[in-house]
C-alpha cells in the first residue's frame, strides 16, 4: 500500500471514526487498580489523538505531495539523476576546457563544440594562477563600500552566516532582522585569496520560508563546504534573501503600486554585496538558486535582468507565479513574470547567453512537466535534470544540492588564487 494511495487513506478514515467509537465501548470496560484503568483511559485517548494526527497528516502530504513514497519519506532519495536533459547550446558553458572564463558574444550560427576536449572534467577554479576570472582585485578591506551604498550592520547569525536587516534604498523594502544571510567560502579570508572577486550565488526560499532555512533545514554552506574540502566545487559566497517580506508572497516581482521585490534582489542587495565584499561586479559571477516558489524566482530573475545574472538552478520550481499580489495586478502581469512566457517571448539575446538547470523528479507530478515545458521554449537555454524519486520537500533538495553547485561551477565564473 503505497504512501499516496486513495486505500491507505480511506484505511485512515476508518481508524480515526473507529477509535472514538472504541474509546466509548471501552471507557467503563478497564479492569485493575485505578492506576491501570487511568493508564489505559489515556491510551485509549492517545490513540484517538494518534489516528486524527495520521488522517491529517495524509491528507496533508497527499495535498502538497510533500512525499512520494515510503523510501521518500525515510530518507532515501533515490541517487543521482536518472538523466541530464542537456540544453542546445553548450557552447556559451563557462569553466569548460578550452572555452574562455568570460562570456562570450555567441554566435548562434558557430559549431557548437568546436574545442575536441570540451567533454573533459570542467576546472573549477583550484590551483590555478592568476586573481580571479577578471583579472582585477577588490579594494582592501574596510575600503570596499561606497560612500553612496548602504553598509548594513552584519551579525553572526546560525551556521556560520551574517546575517543582516537590509532596506533597499531603491524598492523601500526590508530593514527587518535576517531580510540577508551571508555565507562565506574558507577560502574567503585566505591570504591567497586576498585579491579574489568570488562568484556569488542568490538563494531563495519556498513560500512560506526564510533565508535561515537555506542553511539549516537545507545546510548549504555545509553541502558546499564538503564539497570545497574535495576540490568538487568553486568556492561561492551564499547570499539568501527574504523574499516573502512581511509573510507576503511576492513571487520575486515588482507589484504595481505596491513592494518592488525583484528591484530589491536585483538591484539593492545585489548592489550592496558588491559593495561590502569581496566579490565579483561582473554578471558572469552571478548565479541564482531557489526551491518550489523559490525556484520561480531563479529561473524568472535570470531571464528578466540577464545584464546581471549569467546562470541558475531552480529545484522543483514553478514556472508561473500564484502569489495573491501578483494575481490581483491581471493576467498580463502574471505572464511577466512567468520564466515560461519570459523565455517564449523575451528570449535573451546572444550579447548576454544565459543557463538555466531545473531539476526534477519524477515523482513531483507538479513540478515534472514545468521543467520539460521550459525546456521546450528554450531548449539552447534550459537543461534539465531528472531524477527518479523525491517529492516536494526539503531532504530531496538538500540531496540535490552537490548536483547543482557542481552546474553552477560550470556556468559561472571561478574564484582563483593569485598565483
Amino acid at each position: 500500500m503505497s504512501l499516496t494511495s486513495t486505500s491507505l487513506l480511506i484505511l485512515a478514515a476508518c481508524v480515526t471514526i473507529g477509535a472514538p467509537v472504541a474509546t466509548y465501548l471501552l471507557w467503563n470496560r478497564a479492569r485493575g487498580p485505578r492506576p491501570v484503568r487511568a493508564a489505559s483511559r489515556l491510551g485509549l485517548i492517545g490513540l484517538c489523538q494518534a489516528t486524527m494526527l495520521l488522517l491529517v497528516g495524509l491528507l496533508i502530504n497527499n495535498h502538497y505531495d510533500l512525499y512520494a513514497s515510503w523510501s521518500d519519506l525515510l530518507g532515501d532519495d533515490g541517487g543521482g539523476p536518472v538523466a541530464l536533459h542537456q540544453a542546445t547550446r553548450t557552447a556559451t558553458d563557462l569553466n569548460q576546457s578550452g572555452t574562455p572564463a568570460t562570456d562570450p558574444n555567441a554566435n548562434p550560427n558557430a559549431n557548437p563544440n568546436p574545442n575536441p576536449n570540451a567533454n573533459r572534467q570542467p576546472q573549477l577554479g583550484f590551483g590555478g594562477g592568476g586573481q580571479s576570472a577578471h583579472g582585477t582585485a577588490p579594494n582592501p578591506a574596510g575600503t570596499v563600500n561606497p560612500a553612496n551604498v548602504p553598509k548594513p550592520v552584519f551579525v553572526p547569525g546560525g551556521h556560520d552566516t551574517q546575517v543582516a536587516a537590509f532596506r533597499g534604498p531603491l524598492s523601500g523594502i526590508g530593514g527587518n532582522g535576517g531580510d540577508v544571510a551571508v555565507w562565506l567560502p574558507p577560502q574567503y579570508n585566505q591570504p591567497a585569496y586576498a585579491n579574489t572577486r568570488f562568484p556569488v550565488i542568490m538563494l531563495f526560499p519556498g513560500y512560506p520560508g526564510s533565508p535561515a532555512g537555506w542553511f539549516s533545514v537545507l545546510d548549504g554552506g555545509g553541502v558546499l563546504q564538503q564539497m570545497l574540502a574535495k576540490q568538487q566545487a568553486t568556492p561561492f559566497v551564499l547570499v539568501a534573501v527574504n523574499v516573502n517580506q512581511n509573510g507576503q508572497n511576492l513571487n520575486c516581482s515588482n507589484i504595481p503600486g505596491g513592494p518592488q521585490m525583484a528591484t530589491y534582489i536585483a538591484e539593492d542587495v545585489r548592489t550592496m554585496i558588491e559593495a561590502n565584499f569581496h566579490v565579483s561586479d561582473k554578471r558572469t559571477g552571478w548565479g541564482l538558486m531557489g526551491f518550489s516558489d523559490g525556484g520561480l524566482c531563479a529561473g524568472k530573475l535570470l531571464v528578466q535582468y540577464p545584464q546581471y545574472f549569467r546562470s541558475a538552478a531552480q529545484m522543483a520550481g514553478d514556472s508561473t507565479p500564484d502569489g495573491r499580489q501578483v494575481v490581483r495586478a491581471g493576467t498580463d502581469f502574471v505572464d511577466q513574470n512567468s520564466t515560461l512566457w519570459l523565455l517564449t517571448h523575451r528570449h535573451p539575446g546572444p550579447d548576454q547567453p544565459v543557463s538555466l538547470l531545473a531539476a526534477v523528479s519524477d515523482q513531483d507530478t507538479d513540478s515534472l512537466p514545468v521543467a520539460f515545458q521550459l525546456q521546450a521554449a528554450a531548449p539552447d537555454i534550459v537543461s534539465v535534470s531528472e531524477h527518479a524519486h523525491g517529492a516536494h520537500n526539503p531532504a530531496v533538495w538538500r540531496s540535490w544540492l552537490p548536483e547543482m553547485y557542481t552546474w553552477l561551477s560550470q556556468h559561472l565564473d571561478s574564484a582563483q588564487p593569485a598565483g
